[in-house]
């Protein structure tokens, strides 16, 4: 009997055990069934009333994939390019680019300004983010923006995008767009050519800026040497470039244009450097001005050592820096030179001006052999290590926009002024080696075009 009543208690015990186990199962796939439609991420809106666009396969991730895009940060530091390598060395930094686009989240903001414009990866990456929320704004040159014998259908498209998917319902200050200027746009003559790209946020970096020598083209990756500074979680850094970018978007003189920024190691300045006072003071020289070649504690001779990574330098501007830099050396600096394009006076003064001609290497490519450079040094670069200023122990590096020719003075230009070990041992490292390894300029380059000149052997390179 009680074998039997036991029997009993535990059949109704298992019965019981199966109806709960039953239960609980159910409740949870209801559950779980539900929670992936209740957590599914949407693009949020830029501002009331604007439009959703479907979510691009991007941005439909898991929630661990997502996790992923969040925690990536763009490399902070500097970062170069090699038009001569493979893929992936010839992209360095318009991936950095495309991916912190790419990485910009809804209601975040993307600032551009680029003499020039011409990369698909670029604009479709811009179109992709404002179409999810996110607030672009582009200046470029109006040269650049195309024309009937030069179109640029790229940004003509990139144009349309921005001005659809909900733009006009958003605030006027969140609004996407593309903008030209006829000269510079904070000034009254020269050229729009600052290189700057700037992310409110991006993954999980916030106040991103990044500043050099790079367009955003496909030239500036396949056929130019450049160069890219990456400054991340600094708020007056990325104020102070955000504030330059929007006298620009204004397009109209501003009466002190030319400005500085200090953020700690880092020093952010803004061109046009126009005025009667413009030629004594010119930034380029005063930095040169504060070397002293002798009494370095940080080289092993004592000498303060001068590299130059430049585009550009020609022009009664380009005379007086060629006459700067041939005094240093004469005075004991150990001057290192790379360039793309010089005046005849510059060369001139920097061979035959001293006891020894300046060290200098041309780094151009004629790979075609028609007598015209097709890949060139891209990069306006000074680095000083030794005695500058009040320290016998310096090490400088000035990157930016900035060529040593003419139009630089009334011209829109970003230039950094980097005090820091690593920064200044990176970019010799790169001067050095493209030094010692300078490409051949091709043939018909080295005797028509430089020689004789029959052929115009600058007639592909952006000297602007």
């Amino acid at each position: 009997m009680s074998v039997r009543r036991t029997g009993g208690l535990l059949a109704l015990s298992t019965v019981l055990a199966l109806v709960l186990t039953l239960t609980i199962t159910l409740v949870g796939t209801v559950s779980l069934g539900a929670a992936p439609a209740q957590a599914a991420p949407a693009a949020a809106p830029a501002s009331a009333g604007v439009a959703t666009a479907p979510l691009t396969p991007a941005h439909a991730l898991e929630p661990q994939a997502r996790r992923g895009r969040k925690a990536w940060k763009p490399r902070a530091g500097v970062v170069f390019n090699n038009p001569l390598g493979d893929r992936q060395q010839r992209r360095r930094i318009v991936r950095q680019v495309i991916r912190a686009i790419d990485h910009t989240p809804p209601r975040a903001e993307i600032r551009i300004a680029s003499w020039n414009v011409r990369n698909a990866g670029i604009t479709r990456a811009l179109a992709s983010a404002h179409r999810r929320g996110v607030s672009v704004r582009l200046i470029m040159s109006r040269g650049n923006l195309g024309k009937k014998g030069d179109p640029n259908p790229g940004v003509r498209h990139l144009v349309r995008e921005l001005s659809g998917h909900g733009n006009k319902a958003r605030r006027p200050l969140r609004r996407s767009h593309v903008k030209s200027c006829v000269s510079s746009c904070r000034g009254t003559t020269g050229i729009s050519h600052s290189k700057f790209f700037l992310f409110s946020r991006t993954g999980a970096a916030r106040w991103v800026v990044m500043n050099g020598s790079f367009n955003a083209t496909d030239l500036a990756s396949s056929n130019q040497w450049n160069d890219m500074y990456v400054v991340r979680g600094k708020p007056k850094a990325y104020r102070a470039f955000r504030t330059t970018f929007a006298q620009m978007w204004r397009d109209k003189p501003v009466r002190k244009a030319y400005t500085r920024t200090r953020i700690g190691p880092v020093t952010a300045f803004f061109y046009p450097y126009a005025g009667p006072r413009a030629k004594r003071l010119d930034p380029a020289l005063s930095e040169l001005k504060a070397v002293r070649c002798r009494g370095a504690r940080n080289t092993a001779d004592g000498r303060t050592r001068v590299r130059i990574a430049m585009t550009s330098w020609f022009g009664e501007r380009g005379t007086r820096l060629a006459w700067r830099v041939r005094r240093m050396q004469n005075n004991g600096c150990d001057v290192k030179i790379v360039y793309a394009v010089m005046g005849n006076e510059v060369l001139r003064i920097l061979r035959r001006e001293g006891r020894r001609p300046v060290r200098m290497e041309q780094i151009v490519q004629d790979f075609d052999n028609d007598g015209v450079y097709d890949r060139y040094l891209h990069t306006k670069v000074l680095t000083i290590k030794g005695r500058y200023r009040d320290s016998r122990r310096a090490t400088v590096v000035v990157n930016g926009s900035a060529n040593w020719s003419p139009a630089v003075l009334n011209s829109d230009e970003a230039v950094l002024r980097i005090r820091r070990a690593p920064v200044l041992k990176a970019y010799n490292r790169w001067i050095d080696k493209l030094y010692r390894n300078p490409p051949d300029p091709g043939l018909l380059g080295r005797l028509l075009g430089r020689r004789l000149g029959v052929i115009d052997p600058y007639a592909k390179i952006e000297v602007d």
